[in-house]
């Protein structure tokens, strides 16, 4: 996911890119980057919103996915998210701590932006993977020890997420835990081999219906 496909439903228009162009010598550029999506049918459809935040702020974002982390500066340098993921309102991807075993964990000794270190100082910034078709409960807070969300796995509202979450995973909490399994081993199987989340909606659409279907046959 280190490139932005341009899928089908993907839109692209020349006013959200000239706003992605200038938009952090305007006023409210945040704002401006919520217009140019909203030009191109809202963050589940815009490319342009993908450019800003690959280009500008390291994260890389799949078609169809939607939500606050969507929003510039809303996650952490490093942060995929693939394709058809759901993240609700206030979501926070943070992928650095302070420094526990400096002397001083103030910002000043690590953040160059202050004027006191070299601009080669920083904390350890980690990535994270949010996998395909997740659903992130709203108020969720992401933090540097997960590197990884699960495909398809779902994220209970207010949960604080300090570890790796498995595909198809249901977890809760402060720190977030595993209540349940979305799917028995072998539906789980069958869907990840599917690989349903790289086509476009219209087939994932027949292929769901199959899915059901297949469901419904067997009681």
């Amino acid at each position: 996911m280190s490139q932005i496909r341009h899928d089908e439903l993907m839109n692209r228009t020349a006013m959200s890119r000239m706003i992605a162009r200038y938009y952090r010598r305007l006023p409210f550029g945040g704002r401006a980057v919520g217009l140019a999506a909203k030009f191109e049918g809202g963050q589940m459809f815009s490319l342009t919103l993908r450019e800003v935040l690959q280009r500008d702020y390291g994260v890389v974002a799949g078609s169809y996915s939607y939500g606050s982390l969507m929003q510039p500066g809303y996650a952490d340098i490093h942060t995929v998210i693939g394709r058809y993921v759901s993240i609700g309102p206030g979501v926070r991807r943070i992928g650095a701590a302070h420094p526990l075993t400096d002397f001083s964990m103030h910002p000043f000794w690590y953040n160059s932006a202050l004027g006191f270190v070299d601009k080669n100082s920083d904390v350890e910034r980690t990535a994270c993977v949010i996998e395909h078709d997740c659903w992130i409960g709203a108020n969720t807070l992401i933090l540097p020890g997960c590197r990884r969300i699960g495909v398809g796995s779902v994220i209970g509202a207010g949960s604080v997420v300090t570890r790796d979450i498995p595909d198809f995973a249901i977890a809760v909490g402060n720190p977030a835990r595993v209540i349940r399994q979305r799917f028995e081993p072998a539906d789980a199987q069958r869907i990840l081999e599917s690989r349903y989340w790289e086509l476009e909606p219209a087939r994932v659409k027949d292929l769901l219906a199959t899915f059901r279907d297949r469901k419904s046959a067997l009681g």
